[in-house]
């Protein structure tokens, strides 16, 4: 096998000419599918990071039967003793940060002007150093118990801008009315026009006492990495507390998991329909190359080789030229990476989404070994019908075609 893979090598020095016409067309067909696997997997990374930085957290941890159902008064499932459940929570090592959480839907009221909103009670401490993707367009986080901010639909409806005084209107849990009046922090816009344009957000403390409740929604949760959420979930039910742990992919399935199998399947097309373009590439190529070694293959098979032990060789060679084609055409990826596309790719609003963004080519591991074997294995198969039909003709034909 050595000999033969030698012979295959020094086969691929015979003409330079054919050899970097075969070995362009690889190239190309490896870093097309480097890149566009990298460019894949930077919008499912960026639009990952927006939901997981903007709302969610990595997951949310709600009382046990609560989340995904209506319930006529769902305040009663709502959880108790907030500073305990916090502490055991926080003992899980792979738990970084909780963040307590209550919604409620209230009037809000600026002059003449009365409309409904979806509020939030958040802890503005703690909430302002993880969800940093909230896009403030004027003014900031919370930072005093009196203020409010509002999303950018939301305020642009009420006319408010940050300085302004907003009432909030509100049913207690017994329903009664309530309402307490604040001055606007921040608009902010998180790209998604469905929360823009009703969100607001206020001290948890206020929302409480607008509620007059001591419990809480849920709890958000920043852990170590997406990576650890099974771990997470686990060790959240062994605490036996009743909690049911929710992942940030399953809470916005509309919009993150729908798009990341959308964008999967899309991939999968584009790849095969690469892989075919560098299959006909190869077989066209090759084909010709043989077409014109017709005569030294005649010459070879006069002097006694058999048609295995060519077709083994021009085999291998094709497998060597694969694997190089797939080598320069990932040197070739990094190269456009770190140079045109080094400051990003600019995009325009995704489905469901309000704002543009960059997107980064994201190459993993996984994407180099795709790059480099499946262009190997591609020009292998492509090359064995031109083979297998040269290698049927009869030795005087061949020789007759120099």
């Amino acid at each position: 096998m050595k000999i033969l893979v030698t012979l295959a090598w020094r086969n691929l020095f015979r003409n330079v000419r054919r050899t970097l016409a075969s070995l362009f067309t690889v190239a190309l067909g490896a870093s097309g599918l480097l890149i566009y696997q990298g460019f894949n997997a930077g919008i499912m990374n960026q639009y990952r990071e927006n939901t997981i930085h903007g709302y969610y957290g990595h997951g949310e941890v709600y009382a046990e039967g609560y989340y995904n159902k209506v319930h006529e008064k769902p305040w009663k499932l709502w959880l108790e003793n907030q500073d305990q459940l916090e502490i055991k929570l926080k003992k899980i090592p792979q738990i970084l940060e909780v963040f307590p959480r209550i919604s409620f839907y209230a009037f809000l009221v600026k002059g003449d002007i009365n409309l409904g909103g979806r509020g939030e009670g958040i802890h503005p401490g703690r909430e302002g150093l993880f969800f940093n993707q909230m896009n403030f367009i004027e003014g900031n986080e919370i930072k005093s118990a009196n203020e409010i901010i509002l999303g950018k639909g939301l305020a642009h409806s009420l006319g408010a801008k940050v300085g302004d005084t907003v009432t909030v209107l509100s049913q207690t849990l017994t329903g009664q009315l309530n309402g307490a009046d604040f001055i606007v922090a921040g608009i902010f816009h998180m790209g998604q026009k469905s929360i823009d344009d009703i969100f607001f957000r206020i001290p948890l403390a206020e929302a409480q006492k607008l509620l007059n409740t001591d419990r809480i929604e849920k709890f958000s949760l920043s852990i170590t990495s997406v990576k650890d959420w099974p771990l997470v979930e686990k060790q959240v039910k062994a605490l036996d507390l009743k909690l049911d742990p929710i992942s940030f992919d399953i809470l916005d399935k509309a919009y993150y998991q729908n798009s990341v199998d959308f964008l999967e399947a899309q991939f999968g097309f584009i790849r095969t329909i690469i892989l075919i373009i560098v299959a006909l590439g190869i077989f066209n190529t090759i084909a010709v190359s043989l077409l014109e070694r017709s005569g030294e293959i005649g010459a070879l098979r006069a002097n006694g080789e058999s048609r295995k032990r060519l077709f083994t060789i021009l085999f291998i060679e094709n497998l060597i030229l694969g694997t190089i084609g797939g080598v320069v055409g990932i040197l070739i990826a990094l190269l456009i990476e770190k140079t045109f596309l080094s400051s990003g790719i600019p995009m325009p609003p995704g489905p469901g989404i309000t704002r543009s963004f960059l997107i980064f080519l994201e190459i993993q591991p996984i994407h180099f070994v795709n790059a480099l074997l499946l262009p190997a294995v591609t020009a292998g198969l492509a090359g064995i019908w031109p083979i297998f039909k040269i290698l049927k003709k009869s030795i005087p034909d061949l020789l007759r075609a120099t």
